[in-house]
C-alpha cells in the first residue's frame, strides 16, 4: 500500500511537471498574438472607413494584406487550443485620422508579433505575418505621401 501511494505521488507530479513543462511556452507569448489580433482587426476597421477617391488603391491592398496578417496570426492562436474570436481591447486609433491610427496599430501589432516565438509547428507563421503587416504599412505611407504631394495635408 506504502509503495502505491509513493507510486501514485511520483506519477501526479511527473504529470503536473509535464502539463506544466510543455504549456508554458505557448502561454507565454498568447497575449502577444492576441493583442496584435485586436490591432489588426482595429487597423481594418478604421481603414474599411476611409472612403477617399485617392487612397481606395492603397486602401484595398492594405486591407488585403492586413487580412492575410490576421489568417497567419489567428491559424498561432487556434493552433496554441485558444480562440482567436476572444482578444483583449485594442491599442485604439481615431476614426478622424484612420491612415494615422491604422499606421500606429499595425506598429503596436508588428511588435507584438516579433514579441512572440514562431513555434515549430507555425511553419514560420511569424515571419509570413510581419512582413504582410510591412506590406500595409508600405501602402499606407506610400498613400500618404502621395496625398501630400497633391495638396492633402489633413486627416489621414
Amino acid at each position: 500500500m506504502r509503495m502505491f501511494k509513493t507510486l501514485a505521488t511520483a506519477v501526479l507530479g511527473l504529470s503536473a511537471f509535464l502539463l506544466f513543462a510543455l504549456g508554458t511556452p505557448a502561454q507565454a507569448q498568447r497575449p502577444h498574438y492576441l493583442h496584435a489580433l485586436s490591432n489588426l482587426r482595429e487597423a481594418r476597421e478604421l481603414l474599411q472607413t476611409d472612403t477617399r477617391p485617392g487612397f481606395i488603391g492603397a486602401r484595398d491592398r492594405a486591407i488585403e494584406e492586413i487580412e492575410r496578417a490576421i489568417r497567419e496570426v489567428s491559424e498561432a492562436v487556434r493552433d496554441e487550443g485558444r480562440n482567436p474570436h476572444r482578444t483583449p481591447p485594442a491599442a485604439g486609433g481615431d476614426p478622424n485620422r484612420p491612415m494615422r491610427s491604422a499606421l500606429s496599430l499595425l506598429d503596436v501589432a508588428r511588435s507584438d508579433i516579433a514579441a512572440g516565438t514562431d513555434e515549430s509547428g507555425h511553419r514560420g507563421l511569424q515571419m509570413r505575418a510581419l512582413r504582410h503587416i510591412d506590406e500595409a504599412r508600405q501602402a499606407l505611407e506610400h498613400a500618404m505621401h502621395g496625398m501630400e504631394r497633391g495638396g492633402e495635408h489633413h486627416h489621414y
